[in-house]
Order: C-alpha cells, then sequence, then structure tokens
C-alpha cells in the first residue's frame, strides 16, 4: 500500500527552487516542470527503487537523477537538450559534490540521457562503469518522468520499462492531486 505523499516526502531531500532560475533570470521552479513535478517524479523514483529491491547506492544515484532531471531546461515546451543542460548545471552548481563518485557520474548519465533517444541512452550506459546498475537508475528515472505525464493528460502506460510501472497510473493521478 502506498503511503500518505507527504510522509514518502518527509523522509527525502527537496528540490532547491533556485536550481531552476533559467539562463534569462525566469523562474522555472513553478512551471510543470519545476518543484511540483520535481517532487512528484522523486516520489515515483523512491518507490519504484524500493519495488525493484535496488542497493542504497543505486537509491542514492535514484533520489538525485529525480531531483536534477529538468533543472537544465529553459522553458517547458519541446527541449530535446534539457537532460544533458540539467546534467550541465548540476556541475557547474556543484550539487554533485555531496555524492560518492560513482553515485554522481550514474546520476549525471541518467539525467543526461533521460530526455533524449532512448537506444543511444541505452548504449551510453553499457559504457559506464556498472552497466546494471546505470541502465536501472535510467530506466527508473524515465518510468518516474513518464508516470508523471498524468499531469499533462498524455501518459501512455505501454511506454513504460519497469514492471511495477504500469500499475502506478493510479499513484501518479493521487501524487497530482495531493502535490500540483
Amino acid at each position: 500500500m502506498d503511503q500518505d505523499p507527504l510522509a514518502v516526502l518527509a523522509r527525502l531531500p527537496a528540490p532547491d527552487p533556485r536550481w531552476f532560475l533559467r539562463p534569462d533570470g525566469r523562474d522555472g521552479s513553478p512551471g510543470i516542470h519545476g518543484v511540483g513535478h520535481t517532487l512528484r517524479v522523486l516520489i515515483h523514483a523512491v518507490e519504484l527503487g524500493e519495488a525493484l529491491g535496488i542497493p542504497p547506492w543505486e537509491m542514492e544515484a535514484v533520489r538525485a537523477a529525480a531531483l536534477w532531471h529538468d533543472i537544465g531546461r529553459t522553458d517547458d515546451g519541446a527541449d530535446y537538450y534539457h537532460g544533458a543542460k540539467s546534467a550541465g548545471k548540476v556541475v557547474g552548481l556543484g550539487l554533485y559534490r555531496r555524492l560518492p563518485p560513482h553515485v554522481a557520474q550514474t546520476a549525471l548519465y541518467a539525467v543526461t540521457h533521460h530526455s533524449g533517444s532512448e537506444e543511444h541512452g541505452l548504449r551510453a550506459g553499457q559504457r559506464m562503469p556498472e552497466p546494471g546498475s546505470a541502465l536501472r537508475v535510467f530506466r527508473i528515472l524515465k518510468d518516474a518522468d513518464g508516470l508523471d505525464r498524468v499531469r499533462l493528460g498524455d501518459l501512455d502506460p505501454s511506454y513504460l520499462r519497469l514492471p511495477p510501472s504500469p500499475s502506478r497510473v493510479a499513484r501518479a493521478r493521487e501524487l497530482l492531486r495531493h502535490l500540483p
């Protein structure tokens, strides 16, 4: 049974709204890819990681990737390269420094590739030091982000990758109600 969203958030790190400041000075934190979206993706990612029984270091990478995945967006429309821009912003802000290097590298890989070609992301994951872990974190982030498409009204569960993900559609709607 899923926990109350606020109870889940109480045990997780929070995104800093300043991370969403765009190069032109606009504040992206209240937008459709801002703090609310990030919190919902974070909950999905952590709950998927728990359902899959991933090791603690992968969970740390999942949390970081979920928090950082959209901070480099320059607008809320189509932005194919926003994953790479987000990873660059993580590095520029020094956010990765609090993590062990292998955790930071895995999280940055997932962030970089979550918005581009899936095939390219999968090939890049094979070149990571721990490909199985990197690909698991990548897929968790992709599905967690995809589940929040309920906010746009176009979630297609057939695009979800992981076995527990399609059963989370009702949870996605619940999170959107509680964390708009």
